[in-house]
């Protein structure tokens, strides 16, 4: 596909957000990346950053969370905090057999690998840079895989299938979908971040019991602008799947809808922190934003059980 193909790859943060009902300050925390800011019953609440990628890495910088206290805490994924009166992860709906009965995920993209899709990204979600193959990941701590189109089949039309069945947690449209544009602000790092807020490439969650490990109220916040979150029945050992960078008007579903197995919610974009048509997809295993990787292999976190159905997963 060429070199400005391949440059094509993207770039994400997630940013985890918690906090107290109670007065506190904000005060500056790392950089590196996206921040977001969070309030403390017993301090400042500070800003917390991920650790970011350049131009030509991809899509995610790592989870950071905000402790109590205010301080930052880079590629953690845990929860930074909670609030009086919160309750932990919660159970997903939705069946998770699916059309023929499988188990495990279906490949969430309709491409091909080495064919209709030119690169994939590894995950790394145990941050020490090598891929469940014992390769090189997308980068360091990358937290889900990306799978990159060409910006004619972005155009074209390119669907995001869920993975699996499920409800739909979470699910944003409407952001530009042509990163990096330095004019337009669906592009810029938001100015601050707080529950509900969709300013910038960054769009996040109400505050709720929403905290891993569970236990009081957190909100999320998430930089691939047009985004799907689909929570899954237990007995699939998958909690949620995650969609990132989606085309602008493309998103099919809404919160609280029931989705089935192979059915379109999207198509590819490249909305929020992108730099190129592709799909950041994302495996939480037992409660919000705690991080899987769906690949298994010696060198990887997973060495086990693949969390795919089959092998490979696009066939």
């Amino acid at each position: 596909m060429g070199t400005s193909a391949l440059a094509a790859t993207l770039l994400a943060v997630t940013v985890h957000v918690a906090c107290r009902a109670e007065d506190a300050s904000d005060a500056p925390g790392d950089s590196g990346g996206s921040g977001a800011s969070a309030t403390s019953g017993g301090g400042t609440g500070g800003e917390a950053s991920s650790g970011g990628a350049g131009l030509g890495g991809a899509d995610s910088g790592g989870a950071s969370s905000v402790g109590t206290g205010g301080g930052t805490d880079a590629g953690d994924g845990g929860s930074g905090g909670e609030a009086s009166g919160g309750s932990g992860g919660g159970a997903a709906a939705g069946g998770s057999s699916g059309a023929g009965g499988l188990v495990g995920l279906s490949w969430p993209i309709d491409c091909v690998p080495g064919s209709t899709c030119f690169d994939i990204g590894y995950p790394d979600t145990d941050g020490d840079g090598v891929a469940f193959d014992c390769g090189a990941p997308r980068y360091q701590a990358h937290e889900g895989t990306d799978i990159s189109i060409t910006q004619e089949q972005m155009d074209a039309g390119t669907a995001v299938r869920a993975a699996a069945d499920g409800t739909v947690f979470f699910a944003s449209d409407g952001k530009y979908d042509r990163c990096p544009n330095d004019e337009e602000p669906d592009c810029q790092p938001p100015p601050s971040y707080s529950a509900g807020s969709t300013e910038g490439t960054t769009v996040c969650t109400e505050l709720g019991p929403y905290c891993y490990p569970p236990g009081g109220s957190c909100f999320w916040c998430f930089a691939g602008g047009n985004v799907i979150v689909v929570l899954h029945a237990t007995d699939l050992g998958v909690f949620a799947t995650r969609y990132d960078h989606l085309k602008n008007g493309s998103v099919e579903v809404e919160v609280g809808d029931t989705v089935a197995r192979g059915e379109q919610i999207a198509e590819v974009g490249s909305a929020g922190n992108s730099t190129g048509p592709h799909l950041h997809f994302e495996v939480w295993q037992s409660g919000y934003y705690d991080l899987a990787d769906p690949w298994m292999g010696t060198c990887g976190p997973n060495t086990t059980q693949s969390l795919w159905a089959s092998d490979p997963p696009w066939e």
